[in-house]
């Protein structure tokens, strides 16, 4: 058990039911970002992993306690804290009322609470909290179309699988329990074909619940933990072969999109479909490659969908069939969400770039053509990123009057691009 990723849920746990009585919108995000603010530093401060915290009846228990998590839990926790900074930062205050914050906030501390024990129990018990949340939400908007429905149609099979999986796993043959967990994180992640659910959850749902919800660690930490250790070869390998399609077919699915909620749906199936790719692998180098494709995409893609929620609020609806943005309008804007769209792609300089690098070169020896699925991916992927951008900023001369990045939204990009900007310098693979 680590405390200092127990310590930042706690911290977001305790600060969410007063975020939700805050009948004024603007403090209650205020109040969020200072949260999440306080809980970036928290789970970035230095501290030894290896330092054994003496607990009341450890011995007994057999329960022992370090001050941070070590491997790749270790970054985990930082990387959702940033993460979950974009996403109550720059939430529309018209789609993000305090209660909606509220239950991004719970969203994180359940990504926190993930890094800190790694037990097949906790995870199921964490799995299924995340799903009811975001349910909640679903089923608290004014709507009828359905979506609540639709995400229970996914979502309660997939915590049936992980759950019985992980029971399995642990009491009964571990090949059956394995292959249930495994297709309970597939679904969850919107592998093709079970991915129905995605797009129009991307499309409707407020964009902070998608970031809280999407960027969470604890599918990558269950597949970390059962590839590294008792899960079969063969599944393994379907498993990364799935992960592979998944990134490929859905980076051809987003290039065409007319929609630009929808391409972002697709555009996060594929990094998810990488991530799986590497995990699957057998090469240590592509597993090294997905935690690594995993922390850039989870902090990239809160910057790109936040910085598009954040452009939706200014002009409504965004369509990419026909560019009808202006670069004067919101400069800074413009900016941020093409730094963040290249690192999502991959592109050199970026610490997604060295992610991709490592999935090809690893997947060579296991996969001999496997390279193409990153390579591909990351391709159409740029196509996608770039697309957007000039449809969304680029093609009209006209100017409506939209705002540049307000303050609150300025400082949340400029600590996640600038992670980002240090990472491609410096990328830290644990």
């Amino acid at each position: 058990m680590a405390l200092v990723p127990l310590l930042v849920a706690a911290l977001f746990l305790s600060v969410s039911p007063i975020v939700a009585r805050i009948a004024d919108r603007r403090l209650a995000r205020r109040v969020a970002v200072s949260c999440a603010t306080a809980a970036t530093v928290l789970s970035a401060v230095p501290s030894p992993a290896d330092q054994l915290v003496p607990l009341p009846g450890a011995r007994m228990s057999g329960l022992v306690a370090v001050a941070a998590p070590d491997g790749t839990a270790r970054s985990v926790v930082t990387v959702t804290c940033m993460a979950g900074l974009l996403a109550v930062a720059m939430s529309p205050l018209a789609s993000h009322p305090p209660v909606t914050l509220a239950r991004i906030l719970r969203l994180l501390a359940i990504s926190s609470a993930a890094a800190a024990v790694r037990h097949g129990g906790w995870s199921v018990v964490l799995w299924s909290l995340s799903a009811w949340l975001v349910w909640a939400e679903l089923r608290r908007r004014d709507s009828d179309d359905g979506l609540d429905r639709l995400f229970a149609v996914y979502h309660v099979p997939s915590v049936l699988l992980f759950g019985v999986g992980t029971v399995l796993t642990a009491a009964g043959p571990p090949a059956a329990g394995t292959v249930l967990v495994v297709l309970g994180i597939l679904i969850r992640s919107a592998a093709v074909p079970v991915h129905g659910w995605h797009p129009r959850f991307v499309a409707r749902a407020p964009m902070g619940v998608v970031v809280a919800f999407g960027t969470a660690p604890i599918g990558m930490l269950t597949q970390l933990d059962l590839f590294s250790t008792r899960l079969p070869a063969s599944l393994a390998h379907e498993t990364a072969l799935a992960g592979g399609l998944t990134a490929v077919v859905a980076a051809v699915f987003a290039v065409v999109q007319n929609e630009a909620r929808r391409a972002l749906a697709f555009l996060m199936m594929s990094q998810a479909g990488l991530v799986a790719f590497g995990l699957g692998g057998d090469s240590p180098v592509a597993v090294s490659g997905a935690v690594l494709t995993w922390q850039a995409s989870a902090l990239a893609l809160a910057g790109f969908a936040m910085s598009l929620a954040a452009l939706e609020a200014r002009r409504g609806a965004l369509s990419l069939a026909t560019p009808g943005g202006n670069f004067a309008r919101t400069p800074l804007l413009a900016v941020a969400f093409l730094l963040c769209g290249l690192a999502v792609a991959g592109f050199p300089l970026s610490p997604g770039f060295a992610g991709g690098h490592l999935l090809a070169h690893g997947s060579v020896t296991g996969f001999p053509l496997g390279w193409l699925a990153p390579a591909v991916a990351a391709g159409v992927n740029g196509m996608t990123v770039m697309r957007c951008f000039l449809a969304l900023f680029a093609g009209s001369r006209t100017h409506s009057g939209e705002r540049d990045l307000v303050p609150l939204e300025a400082y949340a990009l400029m600590i996640v691009i600038g992670t980002l900007l240090i990472g491609a310098v410096l990328p830290v693979i644990t």
